[in-house]
């Protein structure tokens, strides 16, 4: 009776056919990760611009209550309790009368 043997390239085969299946399961693992990373960074991405919107919101009311508290007779009223002046013609500093050409 003859036995017919299988060849060897058959199992090298079959060999290079998992490994092939274990890196298309890999692959696809890898994908939706990569998949679900993307839609939890797009969610935070959202979460802080809207965080952004709101401070931008308290920013704006913060410098409107600035410049109405920083009106003309609020600035007087507080320069009077501080016992500033107004001054309509300020020296900064003072001209060295050896560079006449310098002041002009």
């Amino acid at each position: 009776m003859t036995f017919i043997q299988p060849s060897k390239n058959k199992s090298i085969l079959n060999l290079v056919l998992a490994g092939m299946g274990v890196i298309l399961i890999l692959g696809t693992f890898w994908v939706i990760v990569a998949y679900n990373q993307t839609v939890s960074l797009a969610h935070d991405i959202a979460k802080m611009k809207s965080e952004l919107d709101t401070l931008g919101a308290k920013n704006t009311a913060l410098n409107n209550d600035l410049i109405a508290s920083l009106g003309s007779d609020a600035v007087t009223r507080m320069a009077a309790q501080g016992g500033l002046v107004e001054d309509k013609k300020p020296q900064y500093f003072e001209l060295d009368p050896k560079w006449p050409i310098a002041s002009q």
